[in-house]
Protein backbone atom coordinates (compact mmCIF):
# COMPACT_ATOMS: atom_id res chain seq x y z
CA UNK A 1 0.00 0.00 0.00
CA UNK A 2 1.55 3.05 -1.04
CA UNK A 3 -1.74 6.19 -1.36
CA UNK A 4 -2.87 7.93 1.81
CA UNK A 5 -5.71 5.77 1.87
CA UNK A 6 -5.70 2.28 -0.29
CA UNK A 7 -8.13 -1.03 0.03
CA UNK A 8 -6.30 -4.26 1.45
CA UNK A 9 -7.59 -7.70 -0.03
CA UNK A 10 -10.59 -7.97 1.87
CA UNK A 11 -11.65 -4.20 0.32
CA UNK A 12 -11.01 -2.34 3.87
CA UNK A 13 -10.29 1.41 3.02
CA UNK A 14 -7.01 2.18 5.47
CA UNK A 15 -5.83 5.82 5.75
CA UNK A 16 -2.72 4.77 7.54
CA UNK A 17 -1.30 2.06 5.26
CA UNK A 18 2.28 1.91 6.51
CA UNK A 19 0.51 0.62 9.85
CA UNK A 20 -1.98 -1.93 8.62
CA UNK A 21 -0.30 -4.90 9.25
CA UNK A 22 -0.77 -4.19 12.62
CA UNK A 23 -4.15 -2.26 13.02
CA UNK A 24 -6.79 -4.38 14.91
CA UNK A 25 -8.77 -5.56 11.74
CA UNK A 26 -5.93 -7.56 10.32
CA UNK A 27 -5.05 -9.00 13.92
CA UNK A 28 -8.92 -10.20 14.62
CA UNK A 29 -8.53 -12.04 11.66
CA UNK A 30 -5.67 -13.48 12.65
CA UNK A 31 -7.22 -14.64 16.15
CA UNK A 32 -4.17 -12.64 17.79
CA UNK A 33 -6.98 -12.23 20.56
CA UNK A 34 -3.95 -11.50 23.75
CA UNK A 35 -2.76 -8.34 21.48
CA UNK A 36 -6.30 -7.33 20.77
CA UNK A 37 -7.01 -7.30 24.51
CA UNK A 38 -3.53 -4.94 25.34
CA UNK A 39 -4.82 -2.56 22.72
CA UNK A 40 -8.26 -1.91 24.15
CA UNK A 41 -8.36 -1.52 27.66
CA UNK A 42 -9.29 1.70 27.85
CA UNK A 43 -10.18 2.99 24.26
CA UNK A 44 -10.63 5.88 22.95
CA UNK A 45 -10.78 5.53 19.27
CA UNK A 46 -13.06 3.76 16.96
CA UNK A 47 -12.68 2.26 13.42
CA UNK A 48 -14.95 3.88 10.85
CA UNK A 49 -14.44 0.69 8.56
CA UNK A 50 -15.34 -1.53 11.22
CA UNK A 51 -16.15 0.19 14.73
CA UNK A 52 -13.13 -1.68 16.65
CA UNK A 53 -12.27 0.32 19.81
CA UNK A 54 -8.68 0.58 20.58
CA UNK A 55 -6.91 2.66 23.58
CA UNK A 56 -4.88 4.56 20.33
CA UNK A 57 -5.53 5.78 16.67
CA UNK A 58 -2.67 3.89 15.44
CA UNK A 59 -4.10 0.65 16.03
CA UNK A 60 -6.93 1.56 13.70
CA UNK A 61 -7.17 1.78 9.99
CA UNK A 62 -9.68 4.84 10.08
CA UNK A 63 -9.48 6.20 13.65
CA UNK A 64 -12.72 8.08 15.40
CA UNK A 65 -12.36 9.89 18.77
CA UNK A 66 -15.01 7.94 20.99
CA UNK A 67 -17.38 10.81 22.29
CA UNK A 68 -16.55 11.54 26.14
CA UNK A 69 -19.70 11.08 28.55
Amino acid sequence: MTNSKERDSAGVSCGQPTGHRDHLCLLMEKGMVAQIAERTRNPAFSCANCDARADQSEDLCQPRPLKQK
